[in-house]
């Protein structure tokens, strides 16, 4: 659950509230990433109406890169709780291993 459907949750399934804050970091780096592709597109097609109204290509890089900051930050977010995340539940297994229990099962 954890490695394959969302961040965290498998974390907080097993019993840790530390799940809580990888889904905290996952929703996060993803509502930054898709919010900076969401803006670039707008500003692409924005840019290229204006390109096609004047006959003047647009410099596009001047519309994103100040905000590039934000895509790099949203992926470095999203992928550090994925392995935070993976790094957990391989904690969890390993300790349900050792105990000699089963692993936690969604219920």
């Amino acid at each position: 659950m954890n490695a394959l459907a969302f961040p965290g949750l498998g974390t907080i399934m097993a019993g840790r509230a530390i799940g809580y804050v990888q889904v905290a970091l996952m929703t996060l780096g993803f509502f930054m990433f898709a919010g900076f592709m969401f803006w670039y597109l707008v500003s692409s097609v924005e840019a290229l109406k204006r390109s096609m109204g004047t006959g003047a290509p647009e410099d596009l890089t001047i519309h994103y890169q100040p905000w590039l900051w934000v895509l790099w930050l949203g992926l470095g977010l999203s992928t550090f709780a994925w392995g935070w995340s993976v790094l957990s539940s391989l904690i969890v297994l390993k300790q349900a291993s050792t105990v000699g229990e089963a692993p936690p099962r969604i219920q």
